[in-house]
């Protein structure tokens, strides 16, 4: 049976860089809902951290989640994304199932 995959990652903009980093997410989530397998996939801003940004994102299936890594838009993302985040890294939560 293939379940559904739910992921969800962390993003902290370096001060001064959160409205690049939003630009950037906008950008990414346009592109990845064309994906097949894709049921979900927006940011929500964070109104308790500053300059924090959750993907909040739901795939038909895991194989369907690991084919987006390979896609040119993420990657393009992720080059971007990376080098003005706190500590040049995101949190990402996978494996998440609700109860």
């Amino acid at each position: 049976m293939n379940e559904k995959v739910f992921v969800v990652v962390e993003l902290v903009a370096q001060d001064g860089k959160f409205q690049e980093m939003k630009g950037i997410l906008e950008e990414l989530a346009q592109e990845t809902r064309k994906e097949t397998g894709v049921l979900e996939y927006f940011f929500i801003e964070d109104q308790t951290k500053p300059n924090t940004m959750l993907s909040i994102e739901r795939w038909e299936n895991a194989q369907e989640e690991t084919k987006h890594w390979e896609t040119p838009h993420l990657k393009k993302a992720l080059e971007k994304v990376t080098k003005i985040l706190v500590d040049n890294k995101a949190i990402v939560h996978k494996g998440l199932k609700i109860i």
